[in-house]
């Protein structure tokens, strides 16, 4: 027994040092070695509400599931999810069970922690009324990419999308139709680009859409209107007794990696110049960043 608590506290010890994606493929190596679990899903369930947050197993394979809980308070516990191909497996699994039992007492508490550290971390990158990522995701970020992006040679698309007339929405209506409409606007421009490529807001109206290993810069425009043509195809309900609905447009201004700057101070102001020249054009329209034919402005 001594053997096996030093054992178990030396292992959650490398817990505490590591994320939550480590603590958990830890804590499966641990068990394969010690107890000869080879398939394994970790959930955590919170009011009702179940999320996976680690699966390893095959799936070509029938499993028998034998599971362990463990509250880490009123409403949230950790489930271990042993995936046992064969009843001799299970067995083996109840012979050891006093020892897994406790080992997972003490490492479910660990890796608690890290959960709530990854969603504490989460929150602070993540724009509460669209569930964007926010300016501290693009600051701390944002520049690890066009370093990646340098190295591989590839070129990083920024387009700068704004709401046409958005004060008058507020003016009109209230803040409450402000955020549908923003929130209906990050939905659709979320679903017009691919996984990889990142929606961040960035101001109060204002969203940056940031396209990886773009093709070209006619690509990049293409992708721009397929946003703007996008978006002004959504209805916000206004009045919700009478359906009365409102539908707005927006501009695109577009700057290129590294062809128009080569840091992310740079080439954010150029987006910014280039959906000013967006913008002067009237609504729904789209600017590619070029020295020769943009107005000469300082935005800061």
């Amino acid at each position: 027994m001594q053997y096996s608590c030093e054992l178990i506290i030396n292992e959650n010890d490398k817990l505490k040092v590591s994320d939550l994606d480590k603590s958990a493929l830890n804590i499966f190596e641990y068990l394969k070695l010690h107890h000869n679990i080879n398939a394994i899903k970790i959930d955590i369930s919170k009011k009702d509400i179940k999320e996976n947050i680690f699966s390893l197993f095959d799936l070509d394979t029938n499993y028998i599931e034998f599971s362990m809980e463990f509250s880490q308070n009123i409403d949230t516990k950790i489930i271990f999810i042993f995936l046992l191909r064969d009843e001799n497996e299970k067995e083996l699994v109840l012979q050891d069970f006093d020892k897994i039992k406790m080992s997972l007492n003490l490492f479910s508490q660990s890796l608690y922690n890290k959960y709530m550290e990854k969603t504490i971390n989460d929150l602070s990158l993540i724009d509460p009324v669209t569930s964007s990522y926010n300016r501290t995701y693009l600051n701390n970020y944002v520049s690890n990419l066009l370093s990646l992006s340098n190295r591989e040679q590839k070129k990083v698309a920024f387009i700068k999308i704004g709401i046409d007339h958005f004060k008058a929405v507020l003016d009109e209506f209230d803040y409450e139709v402000g955020d549908k409409v923003l929130k209906a606007l990050a939905n659709s421009l979320k679903s017009s680009v691919r996984e990889s490529d990142i929606v961040i807001k960035i101001s109060n109206d204002e969203f940056l859409v940031i396209l990886l290993n773009v093709i070209s810069d006619t690509n990049a425009v293409m992708i721009a209107e397929k946003l703007i043509s996008n978006f002004s195809k959504e209805s916000v309900i206004v009045n919700e007794s009478n359906k009365q609905t409102l539908m707005k447009t927006i501009c695109g201004g577009i700057s290129i990696f590294p062809d128009n700057a080569t840091t992310i101070e740079e080439i954010i102001k150029k987006s910014d110049i280039a959906l000013y020249e967006a913008r002067n054009r009237g609504r729904g329209k789209v600017f590619l960043f070029n020295d020769e034919e943009t107005n000469k402005i300082d935005l800061f």
